[in-house]
């Protein structure tokens, strides 16, 4: 069956949401930072963009920072030439003093302005060197330990990263030489503090989703792409109590599935679903993370026993260091006693990683049932993958 309308519809909508917005967008000030790392008493500067209908610089502006509950507001004095209103665009510096550690939101108090994203990058900083600078009295130096780097969900931008996107090759005895590689993305329509949200705030929790899977049959003649999923979807998130047992955030939503085939190749089914989540982090900066998703088949009528093989909930573990080794496990038990199983590994290549976003070594082993919604039925060989990861 072919995708065309649907999926077409499915991504046009984030645009037409976006139309109400474009007029408070042009009065607010833009901040672009010039560094993605912020550290206690050292200089941060942002690029500044006022509105068109305001004529004079300030001389200073008020910045909130906050982050890991910490909360600091400093004053960002302008560079240059001070008099010089005819500027699209002035630098502002000033000197964070909170001890931040991981994701920490930036924007200006008195101007309506965008959020800015930056890392506390305070692994190798110690206290002593800051503190004269504050008080003018010296202090005890202690290291800070690292921390999990990772945005919560109001710090994430509006277009964030879903599941992984990588490109894997692996040789196999069935096929050959082959490669499987996803592109995945969630976009949040409704910003916190924009105009819509002001108005009806539980919309800021509303995303889309967009995930598509391919295996590459390389080693084939012509080297045809051997199977595709696509998969659009809309989902509901809000956080959890995090007391005891209880959750620390939840999603519910519903997905298409649809390997976007006529005929009898043809594939596809419609979900609905429930994603709880826990957390638990370690002394030692690892979190494990466990995020079960529950689902039920609303139309499944092109594969009628994909339940024998999938069932009904994908059990999914993550552990280890958003700045280091990551594994994911993830695994499917079917209601006719067969499985699947995929763990994937990976550690970063690049220094600097935001929101999983970075660069990855990334090694991938499947085993079972269901790699392709073309052959769920199908079981495979132990595939082994190696590759290069942008999000994990």
């Amino acid at each position: 069956m072919p995708l065309s309308q649907n999926i077409r519809t499915l991504l046009m909508m984030p645009v037409m949401l976006l139309l109400p917005s474009l007029t408070w967008a042009e009065e607010q000030w833009l901040v672009v930072a010039q560094e993605e790392v912020i550290n206690v008493g050292q200089p941060l500067s942002f690029q500044v963009i006022k509105p068109p209908h305001v004529t004079a610089w300030p001389a200073s502006v008020r910045m909130k920072l906050s982050g890991t509950g910490m909360n600091d507001e400093i004053e960002m004095r302008a560079q240059g030439d001070a008099n010089n209103d005819g500027q699209l665009s002035k630098v502002y510096s000033g000197t964070p003093r909170q001890d931040f550690v991981g994701v920490v939101r930036a924007a200006l108090i008195e101007q309506p302005s965008n959020t800015v994203l930056l890392i506390a990058n305070n692994e190798n900083v110690t206290v002593a060197a800051v503190e004269p600078m504050v008080s003018g009295e010296s202090g005890t130096s202690r290291n800070v330990a690292p921390q999990v780097v990772i945005a919560a969900p109001d710090d994430e931008p509006a277009l964030s990263a879903e599941e992984p996107i990588y490109f894997l090759f692996g040789n196999g005895d069935e096929y050959g030489t082959d490669a499987r590689f996803q592109i995945s993305f969630k976009y949040r329509p409704f910003e916190p503090k924009g105009s819509v949200a002001q108005y009806a705030p539980f919309l800021s929790n509303l995303y889309f989703s967009y995930t598509q899977t391919t295996l590459w049959d390389i080693g084939g003649g012509s080297s045809p792409f051997r199977d595709t999923s696509y998969r659009p979807g809309l989902f509901y998130r809000w956080a959890g109590s995090s007391k005891g047992l209880f959750p620390d955030s939840w999603r519910v939503g519903v997905e298409h599935e649809s390997n976007g085939q006529g005929g009898l190749d043809s594939r596809s089914l419609n979900i609905a679903y429930l994603r709880p989540m826990w957390h638990m982090d370690f002394a030692n900066g690892r979190r494990l993370t466990f995020s079960p998703r529950i689902y039920a088949y609303l139309d499944k009528d092109e594969n009628p026993d994909i339940q024998h093989y999938r069932g009904y909930a994908d059990w999914q573990l993550r552990y280890g260091r958003e700045d280091g080794l990551m594994v994911t496990g993830l695994y499917r038990q079917g209601t006719k006693g067969y499985a699947m199983g995929q763990v994937d590994i990976s550690y970063p290549l690049s220094d600097r990683i935001l929101s999983r976003t970075g660069t990855f070594a990334h090694l991938q082993i499947f085993s079972g049932y269901g790699e392709t919604l073309l052959d769920y039925y199908k079981d495979r060989d132990t595939q082994i993958r190696l590759g290069i990861s942008v999000t994990r």
